[in-house]
């Protein structure tokens, strides 16, 4: 690839980061192109469409909360590890805008984005293999668990979000316990 030809994919990688990271996931590759100052058809070989240009940029938060998952399995405890992680992709979705979107498409229009979804979803299901949960819960459908509350901790004020969040994963860690022997308290394996 020619150097200017790097240099403009770089600009409109660059830009795309930074109105995904402002809020802007509906930005338009037109607009995108005159924000890059560069051609509307440069930025469309970069980016076949506005969902490719998302998921693009998104996948690295995707690849982070794997390694986050797989950290997780490797804890000691882990019931602790599961609310961790859990944490970890809550702050993850609320500080990047589309990213829950991006998680719960059942249609991915990039490969690698498909690839890496995958990847979470098993790490997040080993993950919930060593927790075993009470009803059993798949890694799948534990990232639609997080879209709920990444909505319930986004009413909040910005100021009670981390109490929010360590109430609604309080509640979820309850819910997922064992059930407990008459006069028990139920609990996680490693709780």
């Amino acid at each position: 690839m020619r150097a200017d030809a790097v240099r403009n994919r770089e600009k409109v990688f660059d830009e795309a980061r930074r109105a995904v990271a402002d809020g802007e996931t509906g930005l338009t590759l037109n607009e995108l192109a005159r924000r890059a100052g560069v051609g509307v058809g440069t930025v469309y070989r970069v980016f076949p469409t506005q969902r490719a240009m998302l998921e693009s940029v998104l996948e690295g938060a995707v690849r982070e909360l794997i390694g986050a998952a797989e950290e997780a399995e490797g804890r000691a405890d882990p019931g602790s590890a599961l609310v961790d992680f859990l944490r970890a992709a809550l702050a993850a979705a609320l500080a990047q805008p589309g990213l829950i979107d991006v998680l719960i498409s059942g249609s991915d229009e990039t490969e690698s984005l498909s690839r890496a979804k995958g990847e979470l979803v098993a790490a997040v299901s080993r993950l919930l293999g060593l927790v075993r949960p009470v009803p059993a819960l798949t890694g799948e459908n534990l990232l639609k668990l997080l879209c709920g509350l990444v909505h319930a901790v986004g009413e909040h004020p910005a100021e009670r979000r981390g109490a929010a969040a360590d109430n609604y994963l309080a509640l979820l860690r309850a819910g997922l316990a064992h059930p407990a022997p008459p006069g028990a308290h139920p609990s996680l394996p490693g709780v």
